[in-house]
């Protein structure tokens, strides 16, 4: 059995970060851009993008751990979305149809099609270290594997 711990990235608590993140460089232009002193721009611009990367973290980032086994793909949520009711998988090989990658807008995505016409997508958090590159291969070696003894 061989484990991976693969940062992931929500779509939707993205969507609403960025949101959230415009909202306030336009309130900041708001107020600061008409005041003769700009110097508190500079220390409000670098509060505001620290206190980005922190909310990003935080709210649209979770950990997974991946389990490739002879029969199965555990995943496993070692830290979750907020706010979000996330489950464990668990997909047998004999279930699953397709496995592929592949650009989403703006994410890197890995998806699972099930023999039961069922997709799921897995978005990648390409910034940071985990371990999603050396899982990659072993992933399609494996399924290409349990594909050849299926067939036969």
């Amino acid at each position: 059995m061989m484990t991976y711990k693969v940062k992931l990235v929500s779509q939707a608590h993205s969507i609403a970060w960025g949101i959230v993140v415009l909202i306030c460089i336009l309130t900041q232009a708001a107020i600061f851009f008409p005041l003769s002193n700009k110097s508190l721009g500079i220390p409000l611009t670098v509060l505001e993008v620290a206190l980005g990367i922190f909310f990003w973290q935080k709210f649209v980032t979770g950990w997974t751990e991946w389990k490739i086994e002879d029969d199965r793909i555990t995943i496993s949520w070692t830290k979750r979305f907020a706010f979000s009711e996330l489950k464990d998988y668990i997909f047998e090989w004999k279930d699953i149809d397709k496995v592929w990658q592949g650009m989403d807008p703006g994410y890197y995505n890995l998806k699972f099609k099930f023999k039961s016409g069922e997709t799921i997508s897995f978005y990648h958090a390409s910034f940071g270290t985990d371990d999603f590159t050396e899982l990659i291969p072993i992933l399609y070696q494996t399924f290409d594997d349990k594909k050849k003894l299926q067939s036969t």
